[in-house]
């Protein structure tokens, strides 16, 4: 499971985690990308993907998910297209 490091409060800092999805049999959390994430890069993803190295960013739809996973020479997005399960948003 790959959660995020925090977890939503009244009064935080922190963009609020979205929700959660399952990709094969590991969930994710999810939240908005925070202000000057990756200098801004990638405006076409604008979610944040927690993973277990870390976080990466993404654009979350209903049954499928783009990840980056990486930048090619001119700083272009290289992302994957993940089918997801369960696709559940937080109140």
């Amino acid at each position: 499971m790959s959660y995020a490091p925090y977890y939503n409060t009244p009064d935080m800092i922190e963009p609020r985690l979205l929700g959660q999805f399952d990709v094969g049999k590991i969930t994710f959390e999810w939240s908005d990308r925070p202000k000057g994430d990756r200098n801004d890069m990638w405006p076409d993803f604008p979610h944040r993907i927690f993973t277990l190295d870390g976080d990466r960013a993404a654009m979350v739809m209903k049954t499928v998910a783009y990840v980056v996973t990486d930048e090619n020479c001119d700083g272009r997005a290289i992302f994957e297209r993940w089918e997801i399960k369960r696709n559940k948003r937080y109140v």
